[in-house]
């Protein structure tokens, strides 16, 4: 079993900015993540409120540059995805596809997973073609895309797309319930098309895409919709699905303790934003630091 100091689980804004903080603290982190560091920054069109791109800067790009720190700072990063996480004997036991690590201390920063599309069953042939993220299809090019949803998520990714692609936002809602600046690009852009008042009723796979099958909520009118590609973005939650049964009831006082934090989306409910998360980060390090110093 390997022994470390510290732990992060997750490798989004939080999470680097508490392994960075961490080093130059003196504190040797392991970092575990099981997919690109970056978190949902990988998602995001333009990140337009983090302190020192007064023109914004691409998601990825801003990931991107995230990674890079990282490394230069010398963080040991494990690709690995955590199976479970458990705290006994005095400490935490991180097991992973791999193998089992155990730490003094832990820091939660595995972000949000994205809702799941309810009461659609979803055919084997158009799994392939549905998606909860939006950087997969980053690449995509000349296609007709469809994005499920009518909040901050779902615009923001249309303008991701809409770029090389034809996107339609479906909403539920009769309105767009994102915020204005989105909206509004939305709106004015020639490839996206807004479809407010539309439930998804069905998902059939298609000799050259997927056929929607929609209607507007209260069975009054039926429409299908062609798209080659669909985008599910109806909120997200907390992913905690690794923690055992009795750390999970017990998280209050682990942290009361000071040997368990969660930061970022993990726990900031609607509140997510990059310079929240790495805030989160740098206090939690510090914190974890000056715990160090006093337990030694």
């Amino acid at each position: 079993m390997r022994e470390c100091a510290v732990i992060i689980i997750g490798g989004g804004p939080a999470g680097i900015a508490c392994a960075v903080q961490l080093r130059r603290g003196g504190v040797e982190p392991v970092l575990v993540e099981s997919d690109a560091v970056g978190g949902l920054l990988r998602n995001a069109n333009l990140v337009e409120n983090y302190p020192g791109f007064p023109c914004g800067i691409e998601g990825p790009e801003l990931a991107k540059r995230f990674a890079h720190q990282l490394d230069h700072a010398g963080v040991h990063t494990l690709r690995d995805e955590v199976e479970h996480l458990t705290y006994k004997d005095g400490g935490f036991h991180v097991r992973t596809g791999s193998e089992t690590i155990r730490a003094r201390i832990a820091v939660v920063a595995t972000g949000t997973k994205p809702k799941r599309l309810g009461g659609i069953t979803i055919p084997d042939g158009a799994q392939g073609r549905v998606y909860y993220e939006v950087y997969p299809l980053r690449e995509v090019r000349n296609k007709r895309i469809a994005i499920v949803g009518a909040g901050d998520a779902a615009f923001d990714y249309a303008l991701s797309l809409s770029r090389h692609n034809e996107v339609s936002i479906l909403g539920r809602s009769d309105a767009a319930r994102c915020i204005p600046v989105l909206r509004e690009r939305c709106y004015a852009d020639g490839n996206i098309t807004w479809h407010g008042g539309t439930v998804l009723e069905e998902v059939v796979r298609a000799e050259e895409g997927l056929v929607l099958g929609c209607d507007d909520g209260g069975g009054r009118e039926r429409w299908e919709h062609e798209a080659d590609y669909v985008v599910i973005a109806i909120g997200r939650e907390p992913c905690l699905d690794f923690l055992g049964s009795e750390t999970a009831a017990r998280l209050g006082d682990l942290a009361h303790e000071g040997v368990l934090h969660l930061v970022g989306d993990v726990k900031n409910d609607i509140y997510r934003q990059t310079a929240i998360c790495v805030g989160d980060g740098v206090r939690a390090a510090m914190c974890i630091c000056r715990h160090e110093r006093t337990h030694v």
